[in-house]
């Protein structure tokens, strides 16, 4: 997937809404530390979330739109 593309540009901009509005503040919800440590710990969920989800989203095209 071409980085500038149209397609990646609006599943980063979806994959961006969901993990900054259900995704964080549902993590830093559940934990009750230092602002530092609750942005790490989200940081720490949020970035493998983005990489499965480019994966998921590839095979998917492979499979059912090529």
């Amino acid at each position: 997937m071409k980085l500038l593309s149209k397609e990646s540009i609006i599943f980063y901009s979806i994959l961006g809404a969901f993990a900054g509005f259900v995704v964080a503040p549902f993590i830093r919800s559940l934990i009750d530390y230092s602002f530092t440590i609750e942005i790490l710990i989200t940081t720490a969920v949020i970035l493998p979330l983005y990489y499965f989800a480019k994966k998921f989203f590839l095979i998917l095209k492979t499979k059912y739109f090529a």
